[in-house]
């Protein structure tokens, strides 16, 4: 059944509309493996400048990437990384002053964005409070999310923007939090014009998490921490190797 839309106020009407997509993609999200872009910086002449954003696991993240372009003096990668961050706690960490600081200052060629780990909680904004889970909760940080995007705009930067996925992890019931979370931020970087990179399947093994998988060299290692959701050595090679062969990087 249809709800009808014709009696709400405009701000009202802008709400629900926004919420009812922010569903609609939750309820269709499928994880769509890591996909190659069509653009090859590997190929440019002069140097080019990669960032990774986010939060611990953007750290696994952007690890990777440096120990998988250490040889290469034609990619240069840089950090800006925050452990126990996210866009819901803008009161201790903003990144949106940080976004913007970090691209006037470094002006990089490319940026693989890696947050949302520590986002699964309430949300209190002006005297609010969004419980996670709740279709309250969902649209608001599609709010936070859509603002964060903002800042990587052409107003602030010539940059390709990857937002990179959260991947599964142990814990079943933070997996499925994860799982709605991603939805947005696929449906969001659409809107923004972002790439969107699903890593979820490829740290799957039979469909179900596992801290073991085949490494670069197709050899049989473990791939995450013991807290079930960071990376170890082999797991932070996999993943910047697969993330910078979507973006054309290798």
């Amino acid at each position: 059944m249809f709800m009808s839309l014709t009696h709400l106020e405009p701000a009202a009407l802008s709400r629900r509309v926004a919420l009812f997509f922010v569903t609609l993609a939750t309820a269709c999200y499928l994880a769509v493996p890591v996909q190659a872009q069509t653009t090859t910086f590997a190929a440019r002449k002069h140097t080019v400048t990669v960032a990774v954003m986010g939060d611990s696991v953007a750290h696994d993240l952007g690890r990777g990437m440096e120990d998988l372009f250490a040889k290469n003096d034609r990619i240069r990668v840089i950090r800006q990384t925050k452990f126990a961050t996210g866009l819901v706690r803008i009161d201790y960490y903003n990144w949106n002053k940080v976004a913007r600081n970090f691209l006037h200052r470094h002006k990089p060629d490319v940026v693989f964005i890696m947050i949302g780990g520590n986002d699964h909680q309430t949300i209190r904004r002006h005297g609010k409070r969004y419980d996670p889970g709740t279709k309250a909760w969902r649209a608001e940080y599609a709010r936070l999310v859509s603002h964060f995007m903002s800042n990587f705009s052409r107003k602030h930067t010539h940059a390709k923007v990857y937002w990179v996925s959260l991947p599964p992890v142990r814990l079943s019931r933070l997996s499925a939090a994860f799982r709605t979370i991603n939805a947005i931020y696929r449906y969001e970087a659409k809107k923004h014009g972002f790439h969107y990179l699903s890593i979820w399947k490829k740290f799957l093994v039979n469909g179900r998490y596992s801290s073991f998988g085949d490494n670069l060299r197709g050899v049989k290692r473990r791939l995450r921490m013991q807290d079930g959701q960071h990376f170890t050595e082999d797991g932070r090679l996999l993943l910047a190797h697969d993330v910078a062969r979507a973006a054309g990087l290798r």
